[in-house]
């Protein structure tokens, strides 16, 4: 016997669940709150990976272009000088060249202190004895060099390298032409020019224009000159004896040669 509640009409209906796959296709393909943020974040670690990559590669390259100036080779002799180190000063400085080079200066300042009034014989005398006579200052000219790079560098002490190679520029003055190049040096005293010359990929001092190195120089080699001061004097006798009118008594000459100028240079060798 059925009662009422079972029968068929009265029974539940079952429950369906209803499962919109358009709507779940959509929802896959909205990317979740925060990723276009991130992906901008990306794309400009990105590109700052890649601006410093080329930054260190122009830096690079740019060091090593450095490396071949002038101002990178007077780094290289600072260096030298503050460590004792002959062999890199060597490299940098050649004073053979240095000493050739100082020739025609000494010469002018010994014409201008010893034989300001000699002729043009006299004064080649002078020109082809000045050159066997500064070798002998060879160490004095080594010595006054570094004197005047450990001048240079004394504001570089205590600095790194680099620091000191990148401020070569901004405390001397260079100019570059070609293969050669002109520093212009304000020392405490004095100017002084140095002449370098491209030599691979370095470069070398091979002059010094220094009119106080030059005097003192001719003060190292004045005692070496009392030989040719007295040849001189043979000479300048020599050419006032022929130059003198012949009517004249015989005691002018010697009257004359009494009165020979005061020529320190001469008087060495009294």
């Amino acid at each position: 016997m059925t009662t009422p509640a079972d029968a068929p009409g009265d029974r539940p209906k079952p429950s369906r669940i209803v499962i919109n796959f358009e709507r779940a296709r959509q929802m896959a393909h909205v990317p979740p709150r925060g990723s276009r943020g991130a992906k901008i974040l990306g794309i400009i670690a990105i590109v700052f990976v890649l601006v410093l990559l080329g930054a260190l590669a122009g830096g690079y390259f740019w060091w090593q272009s450095y490396k071949t100036k002038p101002a990178y080779s007077l780094a290289l002799l600072v260096d030298a000088v503050e460590r004792n180190d002959q062999k890199g000063f060597d490299e940098v400085v050649d004073t053979d060249k240095i000493v050739d080079n100082f020739v025609p200066q000494v010469t002018e300042k010994a014409f201008g202190r010893y034989a300001s009034a000699l002729t043009g014989p006299l004064r080649s005398q002078v020109e082809a004895l000045v050159p066997t006579l500064l070798p002998s200052v060879k160490q004095k000219v080594h010595d006054e060099v570094v004197a005047q790079v450990k001048e240079l560098s004394a504001q570089a002490q205590g600095k790194p390298f680099i620091l000191v190679a990148l401020g070569i520029p901004y405390a001397v003055d260079i100019k570059q032409e070609n293969d050669t190049a002109t520093v212009n040096v304000k020392l405490k005293d004095r100017p002084v020019t140095l002449t370098m010359q491209q030599n691979g990929e370095r470069w070398k001092v091979v002059k010094v224009a220094d009119d106080t190195l030059a005097s003192r120089i001719v003060d190292d080699i004045a005692k070496d000159l009392p030989a040719v001061g007295s040849q001189l004097e043979k000479e300048i006798k020599k050419n006032l004896k022929k130059n003198l009118p012949k009517n004249l008594p015989k005691e002018v000459p010697k009257d004359l040669e009494k009165s020979l100028p005061d020529i320190p240079l001469l008087n060495d060798n009294k």
